[in-house]
């Protein structure tokens, strides 16, 4: 990281002493093309870029000049394309012992009824009875169903408590409710949750939560086992969800290198 921090540097001020030559503005946009080609060699990429684009900017007159650079710049993105599938490919691996880690803690639980998909539920809490479930749906996304049964409280939020420290979900509202007979449930997205999972981590020895209602507050233990399951449920969730996203750049990117290479097939050397 050093060392390519330095090379960028010396680029730019092999771009900037160019401007205080005496020679031609030709003379110096093709000491900026011989340069961005002797950087290229050395597999300075980024460095590349930046003495094309200083001779883009400073001398947009010589046109010659920097077609003939053409082939330079395609040359060095195509580099930095290949250099961060690399760094892509190596956060895959890491992603994806990770994910293979946590997949193994967790059941897949179907919906009821036809086509509703499912849940993964951590093993540890799988057939626990409680009013707080954390699960990750079938697009890799946290939720927290919430269930009350028997009571209307106008649930609103859960507040986690450690001695006098505590965390709380965000609050819902009313119209995210579901109510069947004297029971109330709802459901809670990743948003909703955010940062709670981080605290729970950093908590280990909270022991209750409160769902909160405008009605009514409900104090309830919290278990070591659904605790942890709660912590490694997001983390299942946003490793899935990181993984996805690996994948999807990384397809991107062998696009945008298979589009830099034809392009390189079709440049004439100049």
């Amino acid at each position: 990281m050093y060392n390519a921090a330095n090379k960028f540097v010396a680029a730019l001020f092999v771009a900037a002493s160019l401007a205080s030559c005496g020679s031609s503005n030709k003379d110096q946009a093709m000491q900026l093309s011989a340069a961005a080609e002797n950087e290229l060699k050395a597999g300075n990429y980024e460095a590349v870029v930046v003495l094309l684009d200083t001779l883009d900017n400073r001398y947009a007159s010589e046109v010659e000049v920097r077609r003939s650079a053409t082939k330079l710049r395609t040359m060095a993105v195509e580099g930095l394309t290949v250099l961060r599938i690399g760094v892509v490919d190596d956060s895959l691996a890491v992603l994806k012992q990770r994910l293979d880690q946590l997949e193994s803690k967790f059941d897949y639980v179907e919906n009821p009824g036809k086509g509703l998909g499912g849940n993964y539920v951590c093993k540890s809490i799988a057939k626990l009875r409680s009013d707080i479930l954390p699960r990750v749906n079938d697009d890799g996304y946290f939720t927290l169903s919430v269930k009350i049964p028997g009571r209307s409280i106008g649930f609103t939020d859960i507040v986690f408590v450690d001695g006098a420290e505590s965390v709380s979900t965000t609050p819902v509202a009313a119209d995210r409710l579901v109510k069947v007979e004297n029971s109330e449930m709802t459901v809670l997205q990743q948003e909703d949750v955010e940062g709670v999972a981080d605290w729970l981590a950093a908590h280990p020895a909270t022991n209750r939560y409160e769902l909160v209602g405008t009605k009514s507050t409900l104090k309830n233990k919290l278990t070591a086992d659904m605790r942890e399951a709660f912590v490694t449920t997001w983390q299942y969730a946003v490793t899935r969800q990181a993984y996805r996203l690996a994948l999807i750049e990384r397809e991107k990117l062998e696009r945008k290198l298979q589009l830099y290479r034809d392009q390189l097939a079709n440049m004439i050397d100049r």
